[in-house]
């Protein structure tokens, strides 16, 4: 694993919105400011935009956990409701109580009836709307009436709308000029510029705990130009880029690993010079030993949750034996290589670093690395774990990768009838036009969200909320 390689406590270029790793550019610091805006009494309505991936959850994140204790915050990250369920999921985060059968009416008296309460001890509350330019206009109506909620003097609900560049142009439409008029504050995220872009991945590795800057100055100037000073992109350019330049035995990121990450997360077009040196034969030392350390690979998709990792294609690699996996690999590391794969039908490799314990609770099949390097099976093995095992893991029908909350996939359906979280057939809802909706049985709505986190818990799993991996494997191990 590249971290133990690099001196890092944990992984420095993941895509998740951790507000631990947030840096603070001028542009992130004004935006936080105009955010923070919302922890006054005058708030009111506050409006953040910026294009995919500049980082605007990680700032709502960083909003969220800087809320005093006492207050409360609702989170919809989902903005494809109804009117109704929109007020429905503002109560489920608020904890605010309703009929089940209440009209939207009953419901919005249900809100404002709290929000007094809250107001009488002193405790504000702040609603945040990810992704709110794909709400319809009806929807944002009813965003409107919520900014009606106000004692003679204070607003009882701060809003926080939070969207792509296109949200600015909704809120010019004529028919929404007055939640337009109601916005207090606004602020438009910008891409960050080269030298952002340098102390950027120099901020995420002092937070992962590196005391070196693992890339050169004409490393970080062509990873801002193919990814155009997009947060996002950065990190899976420069998480690749740590792999290959781990891969290849190098101390840090050089402009050629750079280039080779951008093709492999961008694409050939990406990079076309970069593409024609490698066509060149000018960097082919630097990855043809990628498939020494596939094994590594599959640590570190293990680590992000995801395991959909796709073989190399262009590398020697040979199938496992899923009866005598172990034998399979042993013969292929006797001279220091791993070219190990799952070619076998519907099984993957996991490594992990799991503890025996677990290991044993999956009931997967397992192979254990011991001091000396060799492998053995869970039955055959009797001491001198290394920690680092590999699992030969079938998934579900439908499962490709990890699934958060808001997300859809086939695998929901599974997830569904192991937990028992089956819609009732008769369940409808009712769109913002007032057509009938059926529900979409593969999206992970906040009902599945809250069983999944019971049962995480049940388990003593971290109750991420995120279906990956490990939480699939416990769930296959009731069976």
């Amino acid at each position: 694993m590249y971290l133990e390689y690099f001196g890092l406590d944990k992984l420095p270029f993941t895509i998740s919105p951790d507000p631990d790793f947030l840096y603070p550019s001028p542009g992130h610091q004004e935006a936080l400011a105009h955010l923070s805006y919302a922890l006054t009494d005058q708030g009111g309505l506050i409006c953040l935009t910026g294009e995919v991936g500049t980082g605007k959850t990680t700032l709502c994140r960083a909003l969220m956990e800087s809320v005093p204790e006492g207050d409360h915050v609702a989170y919809i990250f989902n903005p494809q409701l109804s009117p109704i369920e929109l007020m429905q999921s503002i109560c489920d985060d608020l904890g605010v109580e309703y009929q089940r059968d209440a009209t939207l009416k009953e419901v919005y008296a249900a809100i404002n009836q709290a929000l007094v309460e809250f107001y009488g001890k002193h405790q504000r509350v702040i609603c945040v709307i990810d992704e709110a330019q794909s709400m319809p206009a009806a929807l944002l109506e009813q965003v409107r009436l919520l900014t009606n909620l106000e004692t003679h003097r204070e607003k009882l609900l701060t809003l926080v709308l939070v969207g792509q560049p296109e949200l600015r142009e909704l809120l010019k439409r004529h028919d929404l000029r007055q939640l337009n008029q109601r916005i207090t504050a606004r602020y438009h995220l910008n891409f960050l510029n080269q030298s952002e872009t340098a102390e950027y991945i120099e901020h995420r590795l002092v937070c992962a705990g590196s005391e070196l800057m693992l890339f050169d100055p004409n490393a970080v100037a062509t990873i801002w130009r193919a990814s155009e000073g997009t947060p996002r992109l950065i990190n899976s350019i420069c998480d690749r880029a740590l792999l290959g330049a781990y891969a290849t035995g190098k101390r840090a990121v050089d402009q050629t690993i750079a280039r080779q990450a951008i093709i492999e997360v961008l694409g050939s077009d990406a990079d076309d010079q970069a593409a024609a040196q490698i066509e060149d034969g000018k960097t082919k030392h630097s990855w043809v030993l990628r498939s020494l350390l596939m094994l590594t690979v599959f640590a570190l998709v293990a680590l992000v949750g995801w395991c959909g990792y796709p073989l190399l294609s262009g590398f020697p690699s040979v199938g496992l034996d899923r009866a005598d996996p172990i034998a399979v690999i042993n013969a292929q590391t006797q001279e220091g290589e791993a070219r190990v794969s799952c070619r076998a039908v519907d099984v993957r490799c996991v490594t992990v670093d799991w503890d025996l314990q677990e290991l044993v609770r999956v009931k997967q099949p397992v192979a254990l690395k011991v001091v000396g390097g060799d492998w053995y099976s869970l039955d055959e093995y009797q001491s001198g774990y290394t920690g680092e095992a590999m699992i030969f893991w079938t998934p579900p029908t439908g499962y490709s990768s990890a699934v958060k909350p808001g997300e859809s996939a086939p695998v929901i359906r599974w997830i569904r009838t192991q937990l028992d979280a089956n819609w009732n057939q008769d369940w409808t809802s009712i769109g913002p036009s007032g057509v009938q909706v059926t529900m979409d049985p593969e999206f992970y709505d906040p009902l599945l969200e809250r069983a999944v986190a019971e049962f995480q818990i049940e388990v003593g799993l971290k109750a991420d909320r995120i279906i990956g991996p490990k939480t699939i494997m416990y769930l296959q191990a009731r069976d």
